[in-house]
């Protein structure tokens, strides 16, 4: 017996019930969208906070993020290095995170040599406001931005990465109080007086700290050239590059209690920014987002391995019935009149 127009319909709207509940679910990946708002799916259990590689990230629906050159001030990019980015946000009672991904043919995690730049990504977030256009905030307007940076993974995962690294021909003969003889490592050789003379070590410059905790900067602003980092630092994350591809992990508690720190709420505005440095990218000359809403009022996904296979196996009851009422349907004879 063929299908009638009406069985039809229902085999149609019983498939797309299930494909949203599933989504709904965390079962299958909803589709990239682009739009101005971010939403992030909640979690029963913990957030992959430092690990892009997690299946939980396949239950966050993906948000295409265009991205635009930075023309605001100098040094300009009036090109975007990167195209787009691909972003996933989770949340939980006590954590936000996301997940940041975009193409990148070359990996670029070293900052040591004269024209080396670093791959990195930030994610800027503020309290609601009437003013979102605000790049990098203004005076009673703060931004509160994490960067992740490739070469500080770098330096957590492989070691600090120095001059004599980059140069294995360098030499230096004589630092005052250092301990041993050279070539020198930091900070093991340079222990008291002696780290005087490391003199971005010494006065606690970020990027001079040969031992890292987290690969992403917690930092403010105030507004153009004011970017400063932030004496306490909560932020955690990971990258992983594969097959000319980046995904990165930002992560922190939803309020960490620092006054310093905007908490992770719904109606948040939200932006981006990449640094490819195989593109020269560095400082303001970067490829930036426009500003999106943050929501976190979206699904639920249980983490729990038997609340998951509980959930499957709803979703495969319902499919089911589904499938007996439509099949009843159409087996079910037609009216009207016939003959033999």
């Amino acid at each position: 017996m063929e299908p009638s127009g009406r069985n039809v319909l229902g085999i149609v709207i019983a498939a797309a019930v299930l494909l949203t509940t599933a989504q709904v679910l965390g079962l299958i990946p909803g589709v990239v969208g682009a739009g101005t708002e971010l939403v992030a799916t909640r979690l029963a259990g913990e957030l992959p906070v430092t690990d892009p590689t997690s299946a939980s990230w396949v239950g966050a629906a993906p948000l295409e993020v265009p991205l635009s050159g930075q023309t605001s001030v100098t040094p300009s990019n009036p090109v975007p290095s990167i195209d787009a980015l691909e972003v996933r946000a989770l949340v939980n009672a006590t954590h936000f995170a996301l997940r940041i991904a975009w193409d990148d043919e070359t990996k670029d995690n070293r900052t040591t040599e004269v024209g080396e730049f670093r791959d990195a990504v930030a994610f800027q977030v503020a309290p609601p406001s009437q003013l979102p256009n605000l790049c990098m905030g203004a005076a009673g307007a703060r931004m509160h931005i994490m960067q992740w940076k490739a070469d500080w993974q770098a330096d957590i995962e492989e070691g600090f990465w120095d001059l004599q690294d980059a140069f294995p021909n360098f030499w230096v003969d004589y630092y005052p109080y250092a301990i041993g003889e050279p070539p020198y490592t930091v900070p093991d050789a340079f222990p008291e007086n002696a780290s005087v003379y490391l003199v971005g070590y010494e006065v606690g410059n970020p990027f001079s700290q040969p031992l890292k905790v987290s690969p992403v900067e917690d930092a403010v602003a105030d507004g153009f050239y004011t970017i400063a980092t932030q004496p306490n630092q909560s932020a955690l994350g990971r990258g992983v590059w594969d097959a000319g591809r980046w995904s990165v992990v930002i992560s922190r508690l939803r309020d960490t209690g620092d006054p310093m720190d905007t908490p992770i709420a719904h109606g948040d505005i939200v932006a981006f920014a990449v640094w490819d440095g195989a593109s020269g990218d560095v400082g303001a000359r970067k490829s930036v987002s426009t500003w999106l809403t943050l929501s976190l009022g979206s699904g639920f996904e249980a983490q729990d391995p038997v609340l998951r296979l509980a959930a499957m196996t709803a979703v495969a009851l319902v499919a089911a019935v589904a499938l007996v009422l439509v099949w009843r349907r159409m087996k079910k004879p037609r009216g009207g009149s016939g003959g033999t």
